[in-house]
């Protein structure tokens, strides 16, 4: 390889990929952005080049696609390397992309199966994973009929969603049943009844090559943006979490970035709960390491892991959404601790300005949000999310 390589990031709004251009820009590496707002965190960051506005992938796929063919020979691009839901649209026009540079995804239809939370859950099973039991329902009677037989609680979600969006946690079914309050769930928008295990959340990111690792992180979900999204990270070194990972993606030889979402319960068993096969924000794990760049293109080194213990979040999530999820003492005392010792994602001396720039970013979903009536965010995700549509 190359010392120096021109890698194309899309999804240039997320923390994580700001994290991933660092990386990239600080180990020599030249990093352009596409992204379809107007307004995203890796636009004035100096470690990248360029940023160009492309087309909205849900509502313009196919305008997407020819666009970033345009800026990956305009820019002689050697990688690309889509990070948020986008992928999903990247992945569908992959063909027409390799005519220009590697891509790092696999096929639609496999990240199909990722994302597909009762696909994967079978997939998982086939690797010898605990998986909690799950009925899938495709109609109200279905989803009343299911909760009535569940023996305990459930967590109701749809097949495809991110972010916990919808999720709802139902401690007494069979009395839930019968509420207006429960999801409709079609042929075309599947749900999912899963059992509720009790424990303490886990995840997982890593990247693959051929079907081995070469880059890996898990963390403890700690404190999250409503039930969602974790907010605050530390690297927590889980064997069995690395073991499952490490299998999951040598069955699969799998190629590209995978994260995985487990419940390890009271007894220590640990359960597979969903898949991302994209970016996430495990890689604030790896800031500094100029190593951990090279695990992401073909002529791999060895597999990297985080170096440290250092403890990182979301600062401006952790004032809100941390400080609002304080329900008592204890919760107050150690948020108080992780929001001192941990480091801000966003804010580098040496790199000010997305910092800065996710005031802005705020304001424009804000008012997004005003504007449709949507969460802000629901609003974050609505020109590239995706739901198992056809290309």
């Amino acid at each position: 390889m190359n010392t120096k390589q021109s890698v194309l990031l899309t999804g240039g709004r997320a923390p994580a990929t700001l994290e991933l251009a660092r990386l990239l820009g600080s180990a020599g590496h030249r990093v352009i952005v596409a992204e379809s707002a107007g307004r995203h965190l890796c636009q004035h960051s100096r470690y990248v080049e360029r940023s160009y506005q492309v087309p909205p992938p849900r509502q313009q796929p196919d305008a997407y696609i020819e666009k970033l063919c345009e800026i990956m020979q305009r820019e002689g691009i050697d990688l690309l390397i889509p990070t948020c839901e986008e992928i999903f649209y990247v992945s569908q026009g992959r063909d027409q992309l390799l005519d220009y540079g590697e891509v790092l995804v696999e096929g639609i239809e496999v990240l199909r199966s990722l994302h597909d939370k009762w696909l994967f859950a079978e997939m998982a099973r086939e690797v010898g994973a605990l998986v909690p039991h799950t009925v899938r329902v495709q109609s109200s009677a279905q989803l009343r009929e299911a909760m009535l037989q569940a023996g305990g609680p459930v967590v109701l979600k749809p097949v495809y969603s991110r972010f916990a969006a919808h999720v709802q946690i139902v401690a007494d079914p069979s009395s839930a049943a019968g509420q207006s309050t429960l999801p409709e769930p079609t042929v075309g928008q599947p749900w999912l009844v899963q059992q509720f295990i009790k424990g303490k959340q886990v995840c997982s990111y890593a990247v693959a090559l051929d079907g081995q690792l070469t880059l890996y992180a898990d963390y403890e979900t700690t404190h999250t943006a409503g039930q969602g999204a974790s907010i605050y990270f530390a690297y927590s070194d889980h064997p069995q979490v690395r073991d499952f990972v490490s299998r999951f993606v040598q069955r699969h030889t799998f190629r590209g970035q995978i994260a995985f979402d487990f419940i390890e319960n009271e007894q220590g068993e640990l359960y597979v709960i969903e898949c991302n096969p994209r970016l996430t924000s495990g890689v604030h794990l790896f800031t500094g390491q100029h190593d951990a760049a090279t695990a992401y293109f073909s002529d791999r080194g060895k597999n990297v892991f985080p170096a440290g213990k250092q403890a990182c979040m979301l600062g401006m999530a952790m004032l809100t959404y941390g400080l609002a999820g304080m329900t008592n003492g204890e919760k107050a005392k150690r948020w108080v601790s992780d929001l001192l010792s941990a480091r801000d994602v966003l804010f580098r001396w040496d790199d000010p300005r997305p910092f800065f720039d996710q005031f802005s970013m705020l304001a424009d979903l804000a008012w997004q949000s005003f504007r449709t009536g949507k969460s802000m965010i629901a609003c974050s995700t609505s020109d590239i999310e995706w739901n198992g549509e056809e290309a």
